[in-house]
């Protein structure tokens, strides 16, 4: 019975290890996607910021609008340094288990996304 397993072997284990991969691969990239929109929905609403800040001193509505979206802009932005974190982490553990000694490379910084604090404006660059 166990040589009948184990003669099994040589053909499900590199199925196996692709299936694995691939479903890897995909959350990355999907992950991927979902920052690339987020970062152009945060540029999208910096701009929106800038217009509603001119308005602001006038209208009260516009006031209470603008801090809210503020609000939901810096968690966005927490959400996206959280997971720009990870994905620094997650090489620096991959590099010490290889025992590389090579620099740490976040491929993925090429949106960077902060907030200026003592004015707290939201700020999203990109090195395009």
């Amino acid at each position: 019975m166990a040589d009948g397993i184990i003669s099994m072997l040589p053909d499900l284990l590199p199925s196996t290890v692709y299936g694995y991969i691939d479903k890897e691969v995909k959350l990355v990239l999907d992950a991927k996607k979902d920052v690339e929109e987020y970062t152009g929905n945060l540029r999208a609403i910096q701009a929106v910021l800038e217009n509603a800040e001119q308005r602001q001193v006038k209208e009260a509505s516009v006031r209470i609008w603008l801090d809210q979206l503020k609000d939901i802009s810096f968690q966005m932005v927490d959400v996206l340094d959280e997971w720009n974190t990870d994905m620094l982490r997650q090489q620096v553990e991959k590099q010490e288990l290889e025992g590389e000694n090579a620099l740490v490379s976040l491929t993925l910084t090429e949106c960077k996304v902060g907030i200026d604090k003592p004015s707290r404006k939201l700020n999203v660059h990109s090195s395009d």
